[in-house]
């Protein structure tokens, strides 16, 4: 585990991150990627979008011509340095034009209501404070704007033992103004992190038959219990854990809530190890009955 000096935004590392199969330019209609038709095809190519966290992998590039703002945790030279030798093509970093330490989205930014779409690809799960970083994201949005989303599902990732993220998992870490992971946190995300042996991989595909190993020893854990009780550096885990049922869940809880506005239309869009999901202030979101939507994250842990 690798701290982070930020202390309410974690982990815009890219370590996880999918890479897109390519970038089509701003003007062109093909969109050559599952995730690429998913997220940039939600959005308004004239409008001005911001990007959270794309490091080496953005997904809607200023080289392409997309009117983007990047957002990330450090410099694009830091960036260049941290990933230089990782096997990533480090020119696909581009300038960063706002450096996020911690303090509320809109106050980094200096406005609201200004991005036509918002894209955050592999960054929702690291948030200490799910539904704060909603609330951000919608008070940034334009009226019409859109937040697209790329999340890893729990089952086909080093998440795969964790157990799924439930509405008062994130209600509690909202009420307690959360900015970093808790130790308990830390603890399972040590104890039960998992990849493939062999092969070491971290993410798969649900069609992969290889074997599921744990990464860390329970003294590990342990350990990171420990440092966690009475350290104040910023360590980036994922805190949150979904598959597309179980997120549309949270996302429908938190409506009713009244806690959000945002609302999905349309269903995840799900591709291997990783689904995208799309939201926008609306007045009609998909509905669905709670049972059924529970139903439904019970079957897709079988």
């Amino acid at each position: 585990m690798d701290d982070n000096s930020m202390a309410n935004m974690p982990g815009l590392n890219g370590n996880e991150k999918t890479p897109a199969a390519g970038h089509a330019s701003a003007s062109s209609a093909y969109l050559p990627s599952t995730r690429e038709r998913a997220l940039l095809g939600a959005i308004r190519r004239d409008g001005l979008g911001l990007e959270i966290g794309p490091s080496h992998s953005p997904l809607a590039p200023k080289r392409a011509g997309f009117n983007v703002h990047v957002l990330d945790h450090a410099s694009a030279e830091i960036l260049r340095e941290k990933y230089a030798g990782h096997n990533v093509d480090v020119a696909n970093i581009e300038d960063v034009d706002f450096i996020w330490n911690g303090e509320p989205l809109p106050d980094l930014i200096g406005r609201r209501a200004c991005y036509d779409w918002i894209i955050a690809s592999h960054v929702i799960e690291h948030t200490p404070d799910f539904v704060g970083f909603l609330i951000q994201c919608e008070q940034l949005l334009a009226g019409d704007g859109v937040l697209a989303l790329a999340i890893p599902d729990k089952r086909y990732c080093f998440d795969t033992f964790q157990v799924p993220t439930s509405t008062g998992d994130v209600l509690d870490a909202y009420y307690q103004r959360r900015t970093r992971a808790t130790p308990g946190k830390l603890f399972d995300h040590v104890a039960n992190a998992a990849w493939l042996s062999p092969g070491g991989a971290i993410a798969w595909d649900p069609s992969n038959t290889s074997d599921v190993a744990l990464l860390h020893t329970f003294d590990d854990a342990r350990s990171a219990w420990s440092r966690a009780q009475t350290s104040t550096a910023y360590v980036d885990v994922h805190n949150w854990r979904f598959t597309p049922s179980r997120f549309l869940l949270i996302l429908q809880d938190l409506r009713a809530l009244g806690l959000t506005a945002l609302g999905a239309t349309e269903a995840p869009t799900w591709d291997g190890c990783e689904f995208y999901q799309v939201l926008r202030r609306t007045e009609h979101p998909l509905i669905f009955d709670r049972r059924e939507l529970l139903e439904r994250c019970r079957s897709e842990l079988l």
